[in-house]
């Protein structure tokens, strides 16, 4: 049934059912259909009109004269940052990590609803949502996370539960930002249609946890301890060889946990050539690269003879010296090293170092604090040292440099040559 008085819509009944439709046409997007969800003629009237211009206004701002939902979007969004990746326009793990973020929690808080319409207020609502997410929230009762990887499902144990880090949480509001960005490009929303999408900060740096120099003497007087014990099985004086390794390492170059994980031998510039040399006559670089950005640095000539450990393992395991294409850090099958969280927390526990003065838990990430307080401590220049950390001068400022006024006595009385 149709009802049309010379409208610039019409509005009608599908057959079989009481309620009206609205129809109409806006160019370079054809013919448009809704329902006006009320059976009352004059009700379906005044709804018609204002879906209609609404979608005149929309077509004049060029925007899609259809109101998306912010689930929809979300998903084309998905598929784009796939395709980037893809393609090397956008880092390759954005198509591994962005995904079940915007799935998990992004889709089932905004729905169906019409993105050119969240504000600001549901902006909030969300965020104080997801801080609850597995305290209180949808995730409380889940104990499992399923994924795929490579073809296959995988199903992994939940760790503890908590609210997102500051970090995490500014990380996906990132995402967030990008999604409504990409919605005023594909036109389903304007610039002035964006909500603000901001994060609290907190009232004070979180410090990152580090050790004092006698604390890191512990530590390693500790590990050398337990991979010389003579009672060990030869499989976990491999581990804790290689654990030491890593520790000395990491706490002599400043390298992040990703970078270590991914440096091959090849990466090691100049180790090859110097081999043979006494230790003050050699010289070598590192090329680094974690998720997204990668650098070439000077390490502490104190990390080289940790090379040298690695390199004799693997020609000890392997019979012939590591291919430049190697992993630096491997396991006995010459593979590359899965996590050491589990034996790092039982060697911190073992000297009671799991965690610092304030009770925050030490990670592998604690090194590169070590590294760069001392290096700091030692009169190194921020800038030079920001640098070759692959980071920013006032990153290291505010967060990393844990060094103390004891610690920088000697710079803090120079001599004043006109006292």
């Amino acid at each position: 049934m149709n009802s049309n008085f010379s409208q610039p819509y019409s509005i009608y009944r599908r057959d079989g059912t009481s309620n009206w439709w609205v129809r109409f046409s806006i160019k370079g997007e054809g013919q448009i259909r809704r329902s006006l969800e009320t059976a009352d003629e004059a009700e379906a009237r005044h709804k018609a009109h204002e879906i209609w211009y609404e979608a005149q206004y929309r077509a004049k701002n060029g925007l899609k004269a259809k109101p998306s939902s912010f689930a929809k979007v979300a998903e084309e969004f998905i598929a784009l940052v796939e395709r980037e990746a893809e393609r090397g326009e956008r880092p390759a793990y954005h198509a591994r990590d962005i995904p079940p973020v915007v799935r998990r929690y992004f889709i089932p808080y905004f729905g169906t609803k019409d993105i050119s319409a969240i504000t600001e207020a549901n902006i909030e609502k969300y965020l104080e949502w997801r801080k609850e997410y597995w305290l209180t929230g949808p995730g409380a009762e889940v104990t499992h996370i399923t994924y795929e990887r490579n073809g296959k499902t995988i199903k992994r144990p939940l760790p503890e539960k908590r609210m997102p880090t500051l970090s995490r949480q500014k990380s996906e509001t990132v995402t967030l930002r990008q999604l409504f960005r990409q919605a005023v490009k594909w036109g389903y929303m304007n610039n002035g249609q964006v909500p603000d999408i901001a994060i609290a900060k907190t009232g004070k740096p979180n410090h990152r946890p580090s050790f004092e120099p006698q604390e890191f003497k512990k530590l390693i007087e500790t590990s050398l301890k337990r991979l010389s014990d003579p009672d060990i099985h030869e499989h976990l004086r491999w581990d804790r060889t290689i654990l030491h390794s890593q520790i000395m390492i990491a706490a002599y170059t400043g390298m992040r946990p990703t970078e270590m994980k991914n440096l091959n031998w090849g990466d090691v510039l100049g180790y090859r050539d110097g081999r043979k040399l006494p230790i003050g006559k050699r010289d070598i670089r590192l090329r680094v690269h974690g998720k997204a950005k990668s650098r070439t640095f000077v390490p502490q000539e104190a990390a080289l003879p940790w090379f040298d450990r690695l390199w004799d393992f693997w020609v000890k395991h392997m019979e012939k010296p590591p291919a430049d294409s190697d992993p630096v850090f491997a396991t006995r099958g010459g593979k590359p090293l899965g996590s050491t969280k589990k034996s790092l927390a039982e060697l911190l526990k073992a000297c009671d170092l799991l965690v610092d003065y304030r009770g925050v838990r030490r990670t592998s990430y604690s090194f590169r604090h070590y590294y760069i307080s001392q290096q700091l401590a030692h009169g190194v220049d921020v800038f030079p040292l920001a640098r070759n950390t692959g980071t920013s001068p006032d990153m290291i400022h505010k967060f990393y440099g844990q060094v103390t006024n004891e610690r920088m006595k000697d710079h803090l009385r120079p001599e004043w040559k006109d006292a």
